[in-house]
């Protein structure tokens, strides 16, 4: 059976570098059943931890995406909301991933197939306890190295517009992404915004 991947950012390397080891596949049984934009910088190194393909059913990785959507929902109305719950995460063409460090789950991130060359960013998270050491950056890095691997040409993303969403937004822009127009979808409103990176 081919082995999970696991990757492991170190404390002392650069941002978003990760060491690739295998991790061997648990059996059966051990499975778990515009409002004003505001500038912000983003320059966090890298904390220990490993990046895991992981399953949103999870207690302690459906504990984070609660408060995810609780986030989200606190800054976006919820007709303009559109982060995915549990359900949207086991969608086939979705692939979720989780942050962990000794056991916590630091923060998750998805990637959506939209069709052969395209893939959407989702459920980036961070939890509020482990901001500012690089776990963002981190995820973003692991899924767009998926993105290449997988052979999608431009990734694109959805986040909010709000001074809550400052941080995010700087994160993206910092990794290459540009402001673009609506895509699969999504409408044009005050409350959201549009970025891609070509691959």
């Amino acid at each position: 059976m081919t082995p999970r991947i696991r990757r492991t950012a170190r404390r002392g390397l650069a941002a978003g570098h990760v060491v690739i080891k295998p991790l061997p596949v648990a059996g059966p049984s051990g499975e778990q059943p515009v409002k004003s934009l505001i500038a912000a910088s983003y320059t966090a190194a890298v904390t220990a931890g490993e990046i895991i393909t992981d399953d949103p059913r999870r207690p302690e990785v459906r504990a984070v995406l609660e408060r995810h959507l609780a986030f989200c929902l606190s800054e976006t109305p919820p007709e303009h909301s559109f982060a995915l719950d549990v359900d949207g995460l086991l969608d086939p063409q979705v692939t979720f991933v989780s942050y962990r460090d000794g056991g916590a789950v630091l923060g998750v991130a998805a990637i959506k197939e939209l069709d052969a060359a395209h893939a959407e960013v989702k459920s980036m998270h961070t939890t509020a306890e482990a901001r500012g050491r690089g776990v963002g950056r981190a995820l973003l890095r692991h899924l767009l190295d998926t993105a290449r691997e997988r052979g999608y040409r431009r990734v694109l993303l959805e986040t909010g517009t709000t001074p809550g969403f400052a941080a995010a937004r700087a994160l993206y822009e910092s990794a290459g992404f540009v402001p673009t127009g609506p895509f699969a979808g999504y409408p044009e409103t005050g409350d959201n915004c549009f970025y891609a990176r070509s691959l």
